[in-house]
């Protein structure tokens, strides 16, 4: 990468770098919630009769569930951008001077 630090290039794979760790922070967050809904819902299940108690319980674990597949494609679109932009930076990066003259023909 260049040395510039102002290049938007180098903004850009910052950005991504910050993007994708609140990605992960959101996404470890979202698994536990996830996971306590759904202990939640089987603790509801076994607990009680309430069929309107339990039918939310369903609504919020599934809801839950949908935005833990969400983030995992928030992850994988987050490094799929940071794969595409270091192609570009080595793409346009210039290659380094050579130290040896050709050898003669």
């Amino acid at each position: 990468m260049t040395d510039d630090f102002g290049s938007p290039l180098k903004r850009s794979l910052d950005a991504i770098d910050s993007a994708r760790r609140r990605a992960y922070l959101t996404f470890i967050t979202i698994w536990v919630a996830t996971f306590a809904a759904l202990l939640w819902f089987t603790h509801v299940l076994r607990t009680g009769d309430n069929l309107e108690r339990a039918l939310s319980a369903a609504v919020v674990a599934l809801g839950f569930a949908i935005f833990l597949a969400a983030a995992a494609v928030m992850l994988y679109v987050t490094r799929m951008t940071k794969s595409v932009l270091r192609a570009i930076d080595i793409a346009t990066t210039p290659p380094p001077p050579a130290d040896t003259p050709p050898p003669p023909t």
